[in-house]
């Protein structure tokens, strides 16, 4: 993965549950937590990527209805 990789960043689970949130109200998708990484990579330090193009994928709505209480309240 080298040559296809830049960077690996770790992101705190309170941090992927902020992300997950931010999109569920502000974009009304529901995003299973490795879904919303990439958002949550960007919350954690957005001064990283400050005055760059950034594009990450979001996905996943592989939630119980007990994770999505949990989650997104």
């Amino acid at each position: 993965m080298l040559p296809l990789v830049d960077d690996v960043l770790l992101v705190e689970d309170d941090r992927i549950v902020d992300a997950m949130r931010l999109a569920h109200r502000h974009v009304g998708v529901v995003l299973e937590p490795s879904g919303a990484l990439g958002i949550a990579a960007l919350l954690n330090d957005p001064s990283m990527f400050s005055g760059q193009r950034v594009a990450t994928v979001l996905c996943g709505g592989n939630l119980t209805e007990a994770d999505m209480r949990a989650y997104l309240t």
